[in-house]
């Protein structure tokens, strides 16, 4: 039952990190971050076959969920951004911001802070917002094959950073609707050249920031805290109004506010039900 209850909340939390890489200005490494299963998934995604099996009880059912999670944006909230834009972007907000002390906590626990560590932060959080202003099909390479194998692997890189959104990054480079309707349509084609962009990237992105975790794992944390805190301003809707809408988008964005710390306590009963001796069998006379 206890692998069960684990296998599930990993499920729940690949779901959860599927969504958010769906959608435009939202990042999945963000939410893998606030569930505190980012070390771990860096650690996991490795060209080491020996290491890989090893891991795959976690990566398989977070797997599950991602790709549930994808398909739940493409399909539900494809929906909700059209129709009920507001209230889903206060969503995600609350729980960006919801996660913010934990994520601070988490930088300070990485070592001591110093005025150096401004430094990645500043330039963290400046860059990603001068990245978010970029318009839609900026960059476009096209829909040829080669072309969404690059686009994706830019793409698959900025959703395992947090702050970055890989669906952003895909909308800039002319590639995001197209990724959608080959979901939606099932173009099982289309969907294995974006598989291997996606692979390459999340693989290289990986190395690249557990190499910068052991090197310099302050000032990485800090770097990572300024890229949340500088994609704040693309989640935040520009069209709130304090209308019945955006009143019911307040009520929201407090249940996400609360999400993280929801989250969090189901985590450390968990973690508290593994450490829990085991109960003395009665003895059969």
């Amino acid at each position: 039952m206890k692998k069960f209850k684990e296998w599930l909340l990993l499920v729940i939390k690949g779901a959860c990190v599927g969504i958010a890489d769906a959608i435009p200005g939202v990042s999945g490494g963000t939410i893998a971050f606030i569930l505190k299963i980012y070390d771990e998934l860096l650690d996991a995604i490795d060209l080491n076959f020996k290491k890989l099996r090893k891991n795959l009880p976690f990566l398989i059912p977070l797997g599950i969920g991602i790709v549930l999670g994808i398909f739940l944006a493409s399909k539900v909230l494809g929906y909700l951004f059209e129709f009920h834009n507001v209230p889903t972007q206060f969503f995600f907000l609350g729980i960006i911001i919801g996660s913010l002390p934990a994520i601070i906590k988490e930088c300070r626990s990485a070592g001591k802070l110093r005025p150096v560590h401004l430094a990645p932060f500043l330039i963290a959080a400046v860059g990603i917002i001068l990245f978010n202003s970029l318009k839609e099909g900026s960059a476009a390479f096209g829909t040829s094959p080669v072309a969404i194998i690059i686009m994706t692997v830019f793409a698959a890189a900025a959703m395992i950073m947090p702050g970055l959104s890989g669906a952003l990054v895909l909308k800039i480079l002319g590639g995001y609707d197209n990724a959608i309707r080959a979901v939606s349509e099932l173009d099982i084609i289309t969907l294995v050249y974006y598989a291997i962009g996606a692979v390459i990237g999340l693989l290289a992105a990986a190395k690249i920031i557990s190499i910068l975790l052991k090197k310099c794992k302050t000032g990485t944390y800090c770097a990572i805290l300024g890229l949340i805190i500088g994609s704040l301003p693309a989640v935040y809707p520009k069209e709130f109004a304090l209308n019945g809408e955006g009143i019911i988008a307040i009520v929201i964005f407090i249940i996400g506010l609360a999400l993280p710390l929801v989250m969090e306590r189901m985590g450390k009963k968990l973690g508290a039900d593994d450490n829990k001796p085991e109960e003395d069998k009665p003895t059969v006379e």
